[in-house]
């Protein structure tokens, strides 16, 4: 990584605090971050990306960048380098991923990531939600709370790992796909102003 890729991320972050609804800023510094160590971001970037442009011809890239990126979460994991280098937010959003390490050690595929991302949701919003509102883990819980949000992962996971077994899923699954394609398209995913963490 050269001092170019520094400089731009500089200017795509500025771009995410100034303009939240940008998605361009969101797919580039996703991008970035899978190729640093950083894969909080990658992961957050990455996922907010895919709700701005659910039907983009880059989403697939970043599907395979989310796999890719919880993987290394916790493979790499290394507490006192995460105490020491990140602020607050990442830090708390290590401690609610942290708890979920048992179930990773099953594997991660979109089974496990749903089960993880679950009690996820139900530690951010038992611990940090309060102070750090942040709009992709609202989406996530009003999927949890919707029974949509098993369809949701294997959307994103379930199509990166394996598109033969994700179409097979669906084809099982089909009303569960069709209420969340509904879902997908009879919104606009926006970030509010105020919600950076970065």
């Amino acid at each position: 990584m050269g001092t170019k890729d520094a400089d731009a991320i500089k200017q795509w972050e500025k771009g995410i605090e100034a303009e939240p609804s940008f998605s361009k800023n969101y797919y580039n510094a996703c991008r970035y971050y899978h190729i640093t160590k950083n894969k909080v971001w990658s992961i957050l970037y990455g996922e907010i990306f895919i709700n701005m442009e659910p039907l983009s011809t880059k989403t697939p890239e970043v599907k395979n960048i989310l796999l890719d990126s919880y993987k290394k979460l916790f493979t790499d994991i290394d507490i006192e380098k995460i105490n020491k280098d990140n602020n607050a937010f990442t830090k708390a959003f290590f401690s609610c991923m942290n708890k979920q390490n048992a179930i990773a050690f099953q594997g991660i595929n979109a089974e496990t990531l749903t089960m993880i991302r679950t009690r996820f949701i139900l530690d951010w919003f038992a611990e940090y939600a309060a102070k750090y509102p942040f709009k992709l883990f609202v989406l996530q819980r009003q999927l949890l709370q919707e029974g949509m949000f098993d369809a949701y992962n294997q959307w994103i996971f379930g199509a990166a790992q394996n598109l033969s077994a994700y179409q097979n899923w669906i084809n099982v699954h089909a009303s569960e796909y069709n209420e969340l394609s509904r879902f997908q398209k009879g919104r606009t995913f926006k970030i509010s102003k105020g919600e950076y963490y970065h």
